[in-house]
């Protein structure tokens, strides 16, 4: 049992509070005995993200700290970003390895050796929060929060995070680096980020707050990411429009922190396998990255709860095996006359629901099995509708995409360097550019707008000339023709007499002026 250990700090990883126990006690140059002392073995490992012996080190500190072995992964681990997207057994076998004194198996269980996303490579710390803990509790910490994978940017300060000069996964396996002994830089770097990526790190900090962790099942995800796309509007028919998906995907992460982490094509992709059923688990980061584009609304909690409302199996083929068993003693006949009067008591039922009724399935499987041509002549055909499930209403529609659109061409057309603004370009900034594209002829006032507000190629080489007749102004250079040729990347084949007369016009206005 430890006499002292040194108090928890708000988000601080246990790594980084053993590494203070080592320096409080005047023992950083004897990392084996530290070890010692807080799991009670020399052969225990420094992982800082997903650490094994929590159950010793809980019965250790007991006196001075009475903490559990779960609370201990809740609050001062990184198993809250691994674990609720495990499958069950999975989930569980993580957590034993961590409160059991091997976690050898760990990092392979949990999906993070074989993930294509790579780890933190060293430990990562923000210079306002890092003069903030100096200055209020004397010394500085490893805060969780600056570990996360993928996640570049305090968001409390909105600046870049720092790696220090500390391995994440130190060749010193025996030893606890502590943030104190880490020369800092106090140089910020202010990041402006979209709400989309503001979006993605609150979840990921949420992640972190999860408490009680309890995994879902595979079959709770295939259905939680069905329904999500039923509800978005990204459904083709009754399949998954998975190129709708992408394309939204794009538009909220290009350009952006994150923007690495979308996947290169369309084609057999993580998001297409992520809206299909589920086989395996993904990374963290991607099912983020479509919850805060499809879920901006709701919260990691409730996100959470939305997936287990779902059943846990699949129960589809229930009693299948029970039905496919059953023997009668009854003639075909009687048979055929029970199949007949169970159809004509519910005659506005369909072969399906009929077999769902108590004796419906069993009487089906026989006379499938002995008698299926009559059971064929005989049975409710199908009813074929075509109901449009998913109608929109194309007037309010209509007025959405124009807002969205007349606030895009306002903030680019401002800009020096653009791409053109076509029509195609224009429809790619919708929401669901895919499905505008299709129903352009039921959206009159969106296709009117994309008509009069297109850019030609001429109007965009022209745009292209204005700004290289700026650009040479401000370099206090001549306006020539082949100066303003090369710096608007115009071909000679494109140089045509509309072109050469505004030209001129360029010219004769900067020589007026000068």
């Amino acid at each position: 049992m430890l006499a002292y250990f040194p108090k928890a700090y708000d988000d601080e990883l246990l790594y980084s509070m053993i590494a203070r126990y080592s320096i409080h006690t005047g023992q950083q140059e004897n990392q084996k005995a530290v070890i010692q002392d807080v799991f009670g073995k020399k052969t225990a490992v420094a992982i800082p993200d997903l650490p094994s012996h929590l159950r010793i080190f809980s019965k250790k500190v007991s006196i001075v700290w009475p903490v559990s072995a779960s609370s201990l992964i809740d609050n001062h681990t990184l198993a809250n970003l691994y674990v609720p997207f495990l499958f069950e057994k999975q989930a569980q076998q993580v957590l034993a390895s961590m409160k059991s004194d091997f976690g050898g198996n760990i990092h392979t269980r949990s999906g993070i050796t074989a993930s294509s996303i790579q780890t933190t490579k060293y430990f990562r710390y923000c210079p306002v929060c890092s003069i903030e803990q100096k200055n209020n509790l004397g010394e500085t910490y490893w805060q969780r929060k600056h570990q996360l994978p993928c996640i570049e940017v305090c968001l409390k300060h909105q600046c870049k995070l720092i790696d220090s000069e500390i391995s994440f996964y130190s060749i010193q396996k025996h030893h606890f680096q502590a943030a104190e002994a880490v020369n800092k830089s106090t140089r910020i770097s202010s990041i402006l980020i979209s709400k989309y990526e503001h979006k993605l790190i609150s979840l990921f900090y949420g992640l972190l707050e999860l408490k009680n962790i309890k995994p879902c099942s595979n079959n709770q995800w295939t259905l939680f990411y069905k329904k999500l796309a039923l509800d978005s509007y990204m459904m083709n028919s009754n399949y998954v429009d998975h190129k709708a998906i992408y394309y939204q995907l794009n538009h909220n992460f290009k350009d952006t922190l994150f923007e690495k982490y979308l996947p290169k094509n369309n084609d057999n992709s993580w998001l297409v396998e992520i809206f299909r059923k589920h086989r395996k688990s993904f990374h963290p980061i991607r099912h983020l990255m479509v919850w805060s584009t499809f879920l901006f609304d709701k919260s990691i909690e409730e996100i959470f709860m939305l997936v287990r409302n779902f059943p846990k199996k699949n129960n589809s083929n229930k009693g299948q095996e029970f039905i496919a068993k059953q023997t009668t003693n009854k003639s075909t006949n009687e048979q055929r006359k029970s199949w007949l009067d169970l159809c004509n008591k519910n005659i506005v039922l369909g072969v399906k629901v009929l077999r769902k009724t108590e004796n419906g399935g069993s009487l089906y499987a026989w006379l499938y099995r002995h008698d299926r041509e009559w059971l064929n002549d005989n049975s409710p055909k199908p009813k074929r509708t075509n109901l449009n499930r998913y109608k929109r209403d194309y007037a309010i529609w209509d007025e959405e995409n124009i807002a969205l659109l007349q606030e895009y061409i306002n903030n680019k057309t401002t800009l020096i360097k653009r791409p053109r603004i076509s029509k195609a370009h224009l429809i790619k900034q919708l929401k669901t550019p895919n499905s505008v594209e299709k129903h352009l002829t039921d959206l009159p006032k969106t296709a009117k707008w994309l008509e009069l507000n297109q850019e030609n190629k001429v109007d965009y080489r022209k745009f292209r000339l204005r700004v290289a007749c700026q650009t040479l102004e401000a370099s206090n250079l001549p306006i020539q023709q082949w100066r303003l040729l090369r710096l608007a990347s115009i071909r000679k084949e494109y140089v045509t007499e509309d072109i050469k007369h505004y030209i001129f016009n360029l010219i004769y206005k900067a020589v007026v002026v000068a």
